[in-house]
Formats: C-alpha cells, sequence, structure tokens
C-alpha cells in the first residue's frame, strides 16, 4: 500500500509495512485527557506530519511512542517492538532504530556541534574515538552544515545551523525512523524550505520513516506524504493533505483556510 491512499488511522496492510502502531493508546495528567483511544499505523519509508492546535497533544504523542510518557492505556509498536511491555528492553533494542530531534534543537550548550552528534553513538556503541569522530563529521556534512561549524558551540551559531545540528545527532545512529517535532519553526522561509529540501533528500537517500510535528503549512505541502491531524483527544483525519483540508472542522478547518493557509496551498 502506498502511503497517499491511507484515509484511515488503521491500514490494511502487511505487518512488515508499518514502523509504528498505536492501538487504544489513551494519555492523560491528572483528570486531564490528552488523547483518549488514538489508533495510528505509519508505514516505512513515508513521512506523516502531525497538525493540531495547542494542547492536542502533537509532542506527547511523540514521547509516547519513544518512551519517555508512559500511556494511562493502549499499545505502542515500533518495528515490531511493544516499547511499554518492557521499556529497558526495548530502549535498548530501539535506540539505534530511532533519532529524535526536539524542539528548538535541545543541544547541550557546553558542548560543540561535534560533541553533541557523538553523544548517542558513546552512549549506545563501543566505536573508537577516532571512529565516532569521524561518522561525527560525516553526519554533520550530511545535515548541511559545513565542517567548521563542528568545534563551535550551539550559541556560536544561527537557528537554523542548530538545527542542522541536531538533525546530525539524530542521524548519528543512522536510524530507520527520525522525529522531528517542530523542525522550521522560528525560521525565516527560504532557510525553512531549504531545511524541508534537506528532509526530502535524507529521506529518499536513506530510506527513513519521517515523523513530522510542524504548524508550517508549507512543510505539510512539501515534505509529507500524509497528514495527521490531531483534535478532540484523537486522530480526527489523516491522509493526503487535500483529503485532510476537506475533512477539517473547528480549528482545523481555520487553520486551513485562513489567509496563511490560502496562501501556501492556493
Amino acid at each position: 500500500m502506498k502511503p497517499q491512499d491511507a484515509k484511515t488511522p488503521i491500514l490494511e496492510c502487511d505487518e512488515s509495512e508499518i514502523a509504528i502502531r498505536l492501538r487504544g493508546v489513551t494519555n492523560k495528567f491528572g483528570d486531564t485527557i490528552i488523547h483518549e483511544n488514538l489508533d495510528l499505523d505509519v508505514l516505512r519509508g513515508e513521512t506523516i506530519g502531525f497538525v493540531g492546535g495547542s494542547g492536542a497533544g502533537k509532542s506527547v504523542l511523540l514521547r509516547t511512542i519513544i518512551g519517555l510518557n508512559r500511556p494511562f492505556a493502549g499499545s505502542v509498536e515500533v518495528m515490531g517492538v511493544n516499547v511499554w511491555n518492557d521499556l529497558e528492553t526495548a530502549k535498548k533494542k530501539l535506540a539505534s532504530y530511532w533519532g529524535v530531534m526536539f524542539q528548538d534543537g535541545a543541544l547541550f550548550s557546553s558542548m560543540n556541534v561535534l560533541e553533541n552528534v557523538m553523544i548517542p553513538m558513546k552512549e549506545h556503541t563501543n566505536l573508537s574515538k577516532k571512529m565516532m569522530v569521524e561518522i561525527a563529521e560525516l553526519k554533520i556534512l550530511m545535515a548541511g552544515l559545513p565542517l567548521s561549524s563542528a568545534q563551535k558551540l550551539p550559541s556560536e551559531l544561527s537557528g537554523g545551523m542548530r538545527k542542522r545540528a541536531a538533525l546530525a545527532r539524530a542521524l548519528s545512529l543512522d536510524p530507520y525512523i527520525l522525529f522531528l517535532d517542530e523542525p522550521t519553526a522560528g525560521l525565516d522561509p527560504i532557510t525553512a524550505g531549504r531545511f524541508d529540501e534537506l528532509i526530502n533528500e535524507l529521506k529518499e537517500t536513506l530510506g527513513l520513516t519521517v515523523f513530522l510535528i510542524t504548524h508550517d503549512l508549507d512543510t505539510l505541502r512539501d515534505a509529507c506524504d500524509r497528514v495527521a491531524a490531531l483534535a478532540n483527544k484523537h486522530i480526527e483525519a489523516i491522509g493526503p493533505l487535500e483529503y485532510v483540508r476537506t475533512q477539517a472542522d473547528g480549528w482545523l478547518k481555520e487553520y486551513f483556510s485562513g489567509p496563511r493557509g490560502r496562501a501556501a496551498l492556493g
């Protein structure tokens, strides 16, 4: 099944085609329910973009998938591994399967770019320092940064360069799945467009599955095979962008149909 054919959270396809599978996921904080009985299938090799209003739970969903936020109910499988059945075992097994770029990059301010990119390798591999340095330099180049940036601290980089440094770190273990939380937030339109192009290039070159949270309509249009709209505690619509636009209601309808939506999507 091709990603653009899927218009429901649950797909009818071979198990081997599924990268991420959520069933009945409920997330709550105290009495506040963020997600309720949420189902989702993400196909291997697709870029899926998540959109929703503030408080819809986009980042919470990402954190639930990568083992940082235990769901109140439901199951989460990544590459066939149940994340929450045995969290420590799952994290060890999945550490090299995914790379994560958090909001604002989340780089360690006291470390230079090279040291930041080497962190996952130090934690999860037994590679020699020489090999780690060589791999880190390659990832820095892959992320579109010059090698001269390797010795710079995050504070010495522009916003776009910090995003690319965070991307290089997310790629350090050659992951199958790339999680991106608001990758173009705060970037000017030209820099954001170049970042979208880089994601598309890396996806095709490396065969990545990309789980992308964004409010950027241009990113949804230019980088995503499918779009998932989070609202009312579940995925209200999922599929190609044009399909999701026709299903949107409330905040999502305003989002897609407002002046910026019309300018970006035509």
